[in-house]
């Protein structure tokens, strides 16, 4: 980064504040001389009328001129207003920092490569040092050379570390001009107006919480180049320090000696501490170029620090604005929803009573309410339509996995529409599905609910028990509706009489007794017919009671066939029996047949007794025999 030219815009920044107070300050003088040659003049004007004109002219110039300076003075005070509550904000801060760092990134690229080159040119030099290094022979006189070279590589791997170091510092300098570039672009978007959306608040979301990791990665950044820049401090340090020590045991040296106590071996430990002085000093620039690069890297990425740490401050306020409209979005929605929740519960509490009653009323009910539900759905995703678009795409990403998991809540759902619209059954209805009777008392969007009728029982009576079947039932199962079209289905009664019962006598009794307890039954049967042929357009059936005749083993079987309502089958069969029995009480000549077993005992000696088992244990002690003797019997029904 710039470092010149944020100090200099820095500098114009405190001059215009100099400037404008230095203006602020000239004018507020004048306007207290405009003033005071005002109040001057008007007093001249009071003591001579004769140039009462002259004066006038004169203070209304005046006037025109304190009027402008003042006017000036509201709008710099309005303006330094506005200047400090722009800078107040988040948006002013950030916009602020922005403006403190380089535009374009190419001079940084060009010094980067630059550095890059003047790296691989001191790497080879560093390469053939230690080459000449390694070719010197194991001797005394090839030790000192060998020490020299190695003190010559050590300070070209300092310099190879200030490079390094310094390209560091650029690359984070031209890291930091992209990371600036990229949210001037992203100020620039934002200006532009749009309609608040969930996918909007969802990317200033993400944008937040990835401004959160950026900071906390620069704060772990800058605790490594702090720890860096210590050590590269201290150890700076301790090179001064070493190179004042040498200094010093030179001259301490140098005093010692003069020309008449010099020897050969003096003046070659003088040249080695010379030799390693000059090293030092040779080496200290690049240890001090080290500490800098460090510094500007450090200071270079607090400015990104703090650019993110802003750019999060001011994504957060952005955040609060745009929820505080996508709020205020569902103010509409909203309120219509709540009139369509108030209107279904007046329908439904005082309009739909008057017209419909127990079953009817609560089904009436239930779907007004899918229908308000469904009606505020549609509202809400008039004025949502984006944020539906968003749904639909997360949806579909993931709609393989969500259809596969939740496949028979799907398959229910959608039998819920093939019930209500199929109008097969409905509330009251009594069904058997898969062997289990019930009533239908309730039809929601997953499951039906029945009360359980006859089971143990054997009679259709309730059980107590409630079923909830899921309604996707609709799609698998056989369904048997007992009361679909007109409530009226058929019964039947087998009765079996003995094979001397007159049979003519039999059908004529059993006749009798089934048009007498099954007219009305049969009446009401027919005049509901229609309402299947007027639906399939075909006869339901002939509505007359019917009797077949069978030969059976026992005797001869009489299937008596009638009608009755489904929720008064039982009581229907059970009043026929009664009256059966009734009468063949009175009618002796018809008789029922039923199985009898009739043990005969077998006197018959063995012709050869056994003295250990007495009678043969190969013949049966007795026999069994089946007959039906004449008799009456209770009547026997299926």
């Amino acid at each position: 980064m710039n470092h010149t030219g944020r100090l200099l815009s820095l500098l114009l920044t405190v001059l215009l504040c100099g400037a404008l107070a230095v203006r602020a300050a000239r004018d507020d003088e004048r306007i207290n001389q405009l003033k005071a040659e005002i109040g001057t003049l008007e007093a001249m004007a009071a003591e001579n009328p004769g140039d009462r004109d002259r004066l006038q002219h004169r203070i209304g110039v005046m006037r025109e001129e304190l009027a402008i300076l003042e006017k000036r003075q509201a709008i710099e005070a309005q303006e330094r207003g506005l200047q400090s509550v722009t800078r107040a904000t988040p948006l002013g801060v950030l916009r602020e920092k922005l403006r403190t760092i380089p535009a374009d990134a190419a001079p940084l690229e060009k010094t980067l490569g630059e550095l890059g080159l003047r790296r691989t040119q001191i790497a080879a030099e560093r390469d053939a040092l230690l080459r000449q290094s390694g070719e010197l022979k194991d001797n005394a006189a090839a030790a000192a050379r060998r020490a020299e070279l190695d003190e010559r590589v050590f300070t070209q791997n300092e310099q190879l570390r200030a490079l390094a170091l310094q390209q560091e510092t650029v690359e984070t300098e031209i890291d930091l001009v992209h990371q600036a570039q990229g949210l001037r672009e992203r100020l620039r978007g934002a200006e532009v107006p749009g309609r608040a959306s969930l996918r909007m608040l969802f990317a200033h979301r993400r944008q937040m919480l990835g401004d959160t990791s950026r900071a906390e990665q620069f704060k772990a950044r800058m605790a490594n180049l702090g720890e860096n820049l210590r050590n590269s401090e201290a150890a700076l340090d301790l090179a001064r320090q070493k190179l004042a020590k040498f200094a010093e045991e030179l001259q301490l040296l140098e005093r010692q000696t003069n020309f008449f106590r010099r020897n050969a071996q003096a003046e070659q430990f003088l040249a080695a501490e010379r030799a390693q002085k000059q090293l030092l000093g040779d080496r200290l620039p690049f240890l001090g170029d080290q500490v800098e690069a460090l510094r500007k890297t450090r200071e270079t990425a607090q400015a990104g620090a703090d650019l993110a740490v802003q750019e999060k401050l001011y994504l957060e306020e952005q955040y609060h604005d745009l929820l505080d409209d996508y709020l205020a979005q569902l103010w509409w929605p909203g309120g219509i929803a709540a009139l369509l929740i108030l209107a279904h519960v007046v329908v439904s509490r005082i309009i739909l009573p008057k017209r419909y009653q127990k079953e009817a009323l609560f089904l009436a009910r239930r779907l007004g309410r899918y229908a308000v539900g469904l009606l505020i759905l549609l509202v809400f995703a008039f004025y949502l339509i984006e944020d539906l678009t968003l749904v639909a795409t997360t949806l579909g990403l993931v709609s393989a996995a969500v259809v596969f998991s939740i496949q028979d809540v799907c398959a229910a759902f959608f039998g819920w529409f093939a019930i209500m619209f199929g109008r097969k059954f409905t509330v009251g209805d009594r069904l058997e599905i898969e062997g289990v009777r019930g009533d239908v008392l309730d039809i929601q969007l997953l499951r039906t609910t029945l009360i359980e009728v006859n089971n143990w029982l054997g009679v259709d009576q309730p059980t107590g028990r409630v079923l909830f079947i899921p309604n996707n039932f609709i799609f698998k199962s056989k369904v048997f509706n007992f009361s679909h079209g007109h409530p009226y289905i058929w019964g039947k009664i087998e009765v079996t009489v003995t094979f001397a019962t007159p049979t003519a006598s039999a059908m004529a009794l059993f006749q009798k007794v089934l048009e007498e307890e099954t007219r009305q039954d049969f009446a009401e049967a027919r005049a509901a017919a229609g309402e299947m042929e007027r639906r399939y357009g075909v006869e339901d059936a002939d509505y007359r009671p019917k009797i077949y005749t069978r030969i059976a083993d026992s005797g001869v079987l009489f299937s008596l066939i009638y009608v009755s309502h489904y929720k008064n089958s039982s009581g229907t069969r059970n009043r026929i029996n009664r009256r059966l029995i009734a009468e063949l009480e009175t009618h002796r000549h018809i008789q029922l047949a039923y199985n009898t077993l009739q043990v005969l005992a077998n006197t018959t000696a063995a012709d050869t007794p056994s003295a250990v088992l007495g009678m043969d244990a190969t013949q049966a002690p007795f026999m069994v025999r089946m007959s039906q003797p004449p008799g009456p019997a209770p009547s026997r029904s299926q």
